[in-house]
């Protein structure tokens, strides 16, 4: 019995943690009480402190499973890539610049504004350096960039290119001049972006010229 209750409170507060994630990468860290966690979760306001001290712990927490998340997410889209011949590095840029709901905003964007303005000793801090830096080990791994200091820096640019782009245009609710941030990046860090978009545009010219000429 007392190990059964044990894994019930272990499935419940992986399940709280599950769940406050989606609702933080939704509606930002600051726009969720506990209840709402609680509420979405299944289970009562009183039954949190069961499992953290603090919502600040709970952020904390929430924010190192979506970073793993992503990572795991990460590996998954370029082992899919290398399988079909195709670039790792460019596969997780356009991947990461994709669209997606908004419970699967990066957790990158969703966690920067509350770590920015927390002490440096604040668990969601640490926990958010930590998964960032993590995040582009990750990247470097799965693009290869190899280890010169020269292509460390390569992927740098590349890394800081499509988050910040992620950044500029989340807020934009589809403001053409800043979208085409997404596609000037999918397109530069993407090896095989600037064929697709000329194959694109090749297809959009012959569309063109094969459309019968209007008479006046």
């Amino acid at each position: 019995m007392g190990r059964s209750s044990r894994q019930q409170a272990e499935e419940n507060r992986e399940r709280i943690v599950k769940v406050a994630s989606g609702l933080f990468a939704a509606n930002g860290v600051g726009a969720v009480g506990i209840a709402d966690v609680m509420k979405a979760a299944g289970m009562t306001q009183g039954g949190f402190y069961k499992h953290f001290e603090s919502k600040d712990a709970l952020a904390a927490e929430a924010c190192s499973f979506a970073f793993a998340g992503a990572a795991r997410m990460w590996r998954q889209v370029a082992e899919t890539a290398q399988h079909a011949g195709r670039d790792a590095a460019g596969a997780i840029v356009t991947y990461y610049l994709d669209p997606k709901p908004p419970e699967m905003t990066c957790p990158m964007v969703t966690y920067a504004p509350d770590a920015a303005s927390a002490p440096g000793e604040h668990p969601l801090n640490a926990a958010y350096s930590a998964g960032v830096r993590d995040l582009f080990d990750t990247f470097c791994e799965l693009s290869g960039p190899g280890s010169s200091d020269a292509s460390r820096d390569h992927a740098r640019m590349q890394f800081a290119a499509m988050v910040g782009s992620n950044m500029l245009t989340r807020p934009s609710r589809g403001a053409g001049w800043l979208t085409r941030f997404r596609q000037s990046i999918k397109t530069n860090l993407n090896p095989g972006g600037q064929a697709k978009a000329d194959r694109n545009t090749a297809r959009t010219v012959d569309r063109a010229r094969q459309k019968p000429e209007r008479r006046s």
